[in-house]
């Protein structure tokens, strides 16, 4: 009967773990909202550091084949419309100009000779004959296409010459914009295009906007239409609102640029200084421009438009639902877990998380709804257990309650399944209600018994219609 024996210890064994399952005070663990929050990169509270720039910008190229003279300008000042920039050294242009004007002169002049030889060889023709005027018309024709030539190169050689006396009219650029100098950049070529950096950059003044920098953390934490409260440095009292209008994770900021400041978290001291690590440019629309200037700086964190801090963003796999449909989520209270009641606002599907209205703070700690171990009143913990062998988190190992697992290989061979309301038969023995029929001598002395098995499970021994005759052995 050793079969039985194995399913009456997998159905104790079950029995036990079951009801340990259900009477243990295994904590269960829950996870810090402030935590959550951030899984997108930004909890509610961050703030960054930005920079006013201006919205439309004015990119000045320098010739190439020309030499900078003077320079008038340098970054960060404020230049109005027409005033100079920068000057080519008109020494050079001059030399250029002179150079051309001769070769010009010349072009001309061999165009007048090319005219007075046709009109002679035209002349001397008509008072020849025979092969002699045959010569003179191939002369002819010939210094008429050195004619055509002459007068092809004279007519480019004076479009140099204009284009160098104005640039010598010209030699001192002017600024095309009234603005604040960005940057100043003598060489370089453009890492996406391959084309040469413009020379100086100009922002242009009365179009402003902010300019902040994401870390590579905080990658995906802010969208474009997300509100932003904008707070002055040296000013708590000013602020501004706007809304975020791109996030240019396109183009990483280098180490070299300046522009906008780095993140601030929880309120600390920012630092305008770049570091190696990714950064990401985003830029935030105002509502108002009114008592900001080119290139102050300023404090940013996520809005919801009132002036409070944003909702916060969880994964939505913590929301739970009840059979009517109101969200809920495990959270705790005093050690102890609780169902607690929370709204629900915008829900982001590309980052997978939705926004937590009311019901949660940043300081609150919740768990993941799972039905095997959240109930109301179970107590929490902070720590998240790990098992040896599988390496998953879980509680303590599921065990009798006080009592001790049995070492391996000295499990209890001896139980045996109990028909309902009955009392285990000792060992060797029938218990009584399931004896039925006389015991019948075999023929090596061994005996068959016919017994019944209890809530219809197929006796041993006994043949059933449609199936094959089994002998059992006595083995008590």
């Amino acid at each position: 009967m050793k079969l039985k024996k194995w399913m009456a210890l997998g159905l104790a064994v079950c029995l036990v773990l079951t009801l340990a399952a259900c009477s243990s005070d295994t904590p269960v663990y829950v996870q810090s909202v402030r935590n959550l929050a951030g899984i997108g990169g930004i909890a509610p509270g961050d703030t960054f550091g930005g920079m006013v720039v201006s919205e439309n910008v004015t990119e000045i190229q320098k010739d190439s084949e020309k030499t900078i003279k003077e320079l008038f300008v340098k970054e960060g000042q404020d230049v109005k419309e027409g005033e100079p920039l920068f000057s080519y050294d008109t020494e050079e242009l001059q030399l250029t100009l002179d150079k051309q004007k001769l070769e010009l002169e010349q072009l001309l002049a061999s165009i007048e000779n090319y005219k007075t030889q046709i009109a002679q060889m035209e002349k001397e023709r008509n008072n020849v004959g025979g092969t002699a005027k045959l010569e003179y018309t191939i002369q002819i024709q010939t210094t008429q296409v050195d004619l055509k030539e002459a007068e092809i190169n004279a007519k480019t050689k004076e479009g140099e010459v204009k284009k160098s006396e104005d640039l010598l009219e010209h030699a001192t650029v002017t600024s095309p914009v009234q603005g604040r100098v960005q940057a100043i950049t003598e060489s370089g070529t453009d890492e996406q295009s391959g084309k040469p950096l413009p020379y100086i950059t100009i922002q242009k003044m009365g179009s402003y906007r902010v300019k902040g920098v994401l870390g590579e953390l905080q990658r995906g934490g802010l969208r474009e239409g997300d509100k932003v409260k904008i707070i002055s440095r040296t000013d708590p009292n000013a602020t501004w609102t706007g809304t975020v209008t791109l996030v240019d994770y396109e183009n990483p900021i280098g180490k070299n640029d300046q522009n906008g400041g780095m993140i601030v978290m929880n309120g600390g001291s920012g630092s305008d200084e770049m570091t190696n690590a990714s950064k990401y440019p985003f830029y935030v629309k105002l509502d108002s421009t009114e008592g900001l200037v080119m290139g102050q700086h300023l404090y940013m964190k996520l809005d919801t438009g009132d002036g409070e801090a944003a909702s916060l963003s969880i994964s939505s796999a913590f929301i739970a639902y009840e059979e009517d449909g109101a969200p809920y989520v495990w959270a705790e209270k005093n050690g102890k877990l609780e169902k607690r009641t929370v709204t629900l606002g915008e829900v982001n599907d590309m980052m997978g998380t939705v926004a937590i209205l009311e019901g949660l703070t940043e300081d609150d700690f919740i768990a993941f709804p799972d039905e095997t171990v959240c109930r109301s009143g179970a107590p929490t913990t902070h720590e998240e257990v790990v098992t040896e062998e599988t390496g998953d988190a879980s509680g303590e190992e599921m065990m009798p309650e006080g009592g001790e697992m049995a070492p391996e290989g000295d499990m209890n061979m001896d139980i045996a399944v109990l028909p309902e309301g009955g009392e285990m038969a000792p060992e060797g023995e029938t218990a009584p209600e399931q004896a039925s029929g006389a015991e019948e001598t075999a023929g090596d002395g061994e005996t068959t018994a016919e017994t019944t098995a209890p809530q219809g499970e197929l006796a041993e021994g006994k043949e059933q219609p449609g199936t094959t005759p089994t002998e059992g052995k006595a083995v008590g």
